[in-house]
């Protein structure tokens, strides 16, 4: 880096390059609105409606409202997400899927994709649309990406929002995904309830099976042992409940066997027995006309019009038998029942006397336990059942922990594209991005536009920043400024050059510098430079020779309005001096003497600047002269100049404003460094001046003729 350059920011410098690159900048702004406004016009609206809930994190319960629990904010913020959440799950969504049925909806449900719209118009059969799961996944997909639910803050609301480009649609939706959630919240405290139901109820079970045989049991000790209970309590009451329990239980056993005879004859259609059995006068009767009617039927002839009345009054006596059965089967159990009350009730009244009476200290001691035993199985089967009761009564009336505050409303305008936000960003990333290339254009891609760029790019002093100007109908060059406008500050740049050229490359008595003047590429002023440098050493007064040793395009003498009828390619070829000497003139503006060039090469021209012959005209110009300025070939395009530079005591390496490629300009000093001698020393030269627009690509320099 060049050490003059400046250690701050140069904000001038900054809005300088900004102007520069204003049209870069406008046109890639363009090009982003443009897009921008593109995007807003072919982009399908999107509308999105949000239903708003309210989630209730205390624990109620309806049944017993004093239990509700509150809990702490840590709780209470995990709650609020957890529900988030399960607003996002798939059981939630799929319910919403459902119900809407989307499946068949042409936004959510599955849509026919380029290459069956392209197969269709070409007249092919389109793939099968996808079912089942594919199709579940499809609609599941598409509707989670339509859906949004977010928490307001730190608040206890949430917001379900759902996009579609239809705005009553969206407010369905949203709504109804509300709902579902709401309803699957309920379903599932239901279930809950239920479950916890159905566990108590396995519990009652067994409490109920424990109650009976405890409460059995005091009851088989006490039948177990009534004569022993009988005689040590010594009491006639005792004995007569123990005879009246005894007759009760016979009829009882007596009852339950006839019903089940009575079933039985019931269920095989015995009418005889099941009549004899219950011994009902209604149902004897009816036993003896069917008898009778069977007797009849057997004699009647069958198939004729008797057989058939006698049949049908057989099946209807046989109804009437069933139906009076069932009857006396019913009337038998409720008989069946009494006694087995009016056995309970004795046997309980049994209980009382046995309690009430004086006993052995043993048999106190067997009936306490039973008692316990009973006590305790009753006090869990009523505690059992008062929860299972609960678990009930719970599942009937379950709340849901959240309601809907805000029903969603088909959104006036769409919410997608946002107008707006869409050109504001486009006209930040617009401007953003035509800053970013203006700078990478100016400072990586695009020309040199300030001496510190150039001193930056090149490790070489910048020897002067030539002006812009404008050359006049009777200027050939601008290097002619020199002696018409003397005081100009293109003449003071020169001069500033050249003062520059000799801080660094001193005179030294009786042996002339020599000026290399070069470019990366074609059409970046060197051959003006040159004159334009050496007109200034001549008008200083200094023995100047000017050399164009641009032999594959010689200028020089278009510059100073010569024709010559050879050149110094044509001399550097010939073996006879004597026959090449028209190719040098004197300056008609200056005191210099120029050796020019005449024409094209059309053959490589290294070769000659390799010569002796070469060699030898500056061995002997730098004997005769102060300053020796050669013009030579571009670096880049192509290699006379590195068979120069190594004569060179000084480089100056022009450089166009904004038009000479950075990489190029770092190529072509890297040629240099590997061409020059070790002392010899390399300025560099801005050149701002802007002549006709010509193209300066590297095959153009054989082909075309360019304004230098």
């Amino acid at each position: 880096m060049n050490t003059e350059t400046a250690d701050f920011i140069d904000i001038k410098e900054i809005f300088s390059i900004l102007r520069r690159q204003a049209r870069l900048i406008l046109l890639t702004l363009a090009v982003i609105l443009s897009i921008a406004f593109i995007f807003l016009v072919r982009a399908t609206p999107l509308y999105t409606a949000s239903t708003l809930l309210l989630v209730d994190t205390a624990q109620k319960n309806l049944l017993d409202p004093s239990q509700a629990i509150s809990a702490n904010a840590s709780v209470e913020n995990s709650r609020i997400e957890s529900e988030v959440e399960i607003l996002k799950s798939d059981s939630v969504v799929l319910q919403t899927i459902q119900n809407a049925q989307l499946f068949n909806d042409d936004e959510f449900g599955p849509s026919i994709g380029l290459t069956d719209r392209f197969r269709a118009a070409l007249g092919f059969e389109m793939s099968a649309l996808p079912s089942g799961e594919v199709l579940l996944q499809s609609t599941l997909n598409s509707f989670k990406t339509a859906l949004n639910v977010r928490r307001r803050g730190l608040t206890y609301l949430i917001a379900v929002s759902v996009t579609s480009d239809d705005p009553e649609k969206a407010a369905e939706l949203a709504n109804l995904h509300a709902e579902m959630y709401i309803q699957q919240q309920i379903s599932a405290k239901v279930e809950s309830a239920l479950a916890t139901r159905d566990v108590l109820f396995a519990q009652l079970d067994s409490a109920e099976a424990r109650l009976s045989i405890s409460d059995r049991a005091f009851s088989d000790y006490i039948e177990a042992n009534i004569d022993t209970l009988v005689e040590e309590i010594g009491t006639d009451s005792v004995a007569s409940l123990r005879d009246r329990l005894s007759q009760a239980s016979a009829l009882r056993v007596a009852a339950e066997e006839n019903r089940d005879v009575a079933l039985a004859a019931l269920g095989s259609a015995d009418w005889d027995t099941l009549s004899a059995t219950i011994g009902d006068a209604a149902l004897l009767s009816l036993a003896q006309e069917r008898n009778r009617l069977v007797q009849q039927l057997s004699d009647a002839d069958s198939g004729s019009q008797e057989s058939i009345n006698l049949q049908a009054g057989l099946d209807r006596i046989e109804q009437m038998l069933a139906t009076q059965g069932e009857a006396a089967i019913t009337s038998l159990d409720g008989t069946i029942r009494q006694m087995s009350e009016s056995s309970e009730t004795l046997l309980g009244t049994l209980r009382s006397e046995v309690i009430g009476s004086e006993l052995s200290s043993e048999t106190l001691t067997v009936i306490y336990r039973l008692q316990q035993e009973a006590a305790i199985a009753q006090n869990q089967y009523d505690t059992l059942l008062l929860r299972v009761r609960d678990a009930e009564a719970q599942a009937l009336v379950q709340v849901a922990d959240s309601r809907i505050v805000s029903n969603a409303l088909p959104p006036n305008g769409p919410s997608f594209p946002n107008k707006k936000l869409v050109l504001a960003l486009a006209l930040v990333v617009g401007l953003g991005l035509g800053t970013a290339l203006a700078f990478l254009n100016e400072f990586v891609f695009g020309g040199v536009t300030s001496a510190s760029q150039l001193g930056n790019i090149v490790n070489a002093r910048v020897g002067a920043v030539i002006p812009k100007v404008n050359m006049r109908a009777d200027e050939a060059t601008v290097a002619d400024k020199i002696v018409t406008e003397p005081m100009s500050l293109f003449a003071e740049a020169f001069r500033r050059l050249r003062a520059t050229i000799d801080r660094n490359v001193p005179d030294q008595p009786g042996r002339g510098k020599v000026i290399m003047v070069t470019s990366s590429i074609p059409a970046e002023g060197k051959s003006s430079d040159a004159l334009a440098i050496a007109r200034t050493y001549a008008e200083a007064g200094k023995r100047t020779l000017l050399i164009d040793a641009d032999l594959r395009k010689p200028t020089l003498h278009k510059f100073i309005g010569t024709e010559p009828s050879s050149g110094l390619l044509e001399f550097l070829k010939s073996s006879n001096d004597e026959d090449r000497n028209d190719f040098y003139d004197a300056d008609p503006k200056s005191p210099l003497g120029v050796i020019m060039g005449r024409r094209r090469s059309d053959t490589p021209t290294d070769a000659p600047l390799q010569s002796q012959a070469f060699q030898n005209l500056l061995n002997n110009a730098r004997d005769a002269l102060d300053v020796i300025v050669i013009d030579t070939a571009p670096l880049v395009p192509v290699v006379d100049a590195r068979y120069i530079a190594p004569y060179a005591d000084c480089v100056v390496l022009c450089v166009r404003f904004g038009i000479t490629n950075q990489s190029d300009l770092r190529a072509s000093y890297e040629q240099l460094m590997d061409s020059v001698r070790p002392d010899t020393k390399i300025v560099t030269v801005l050149n701002c001046f802007e002549g006709r627009e010509n193209t300066y690509r590297y095959s153009g320099y054989y082909g075309y003729n360019y304004d230098e």
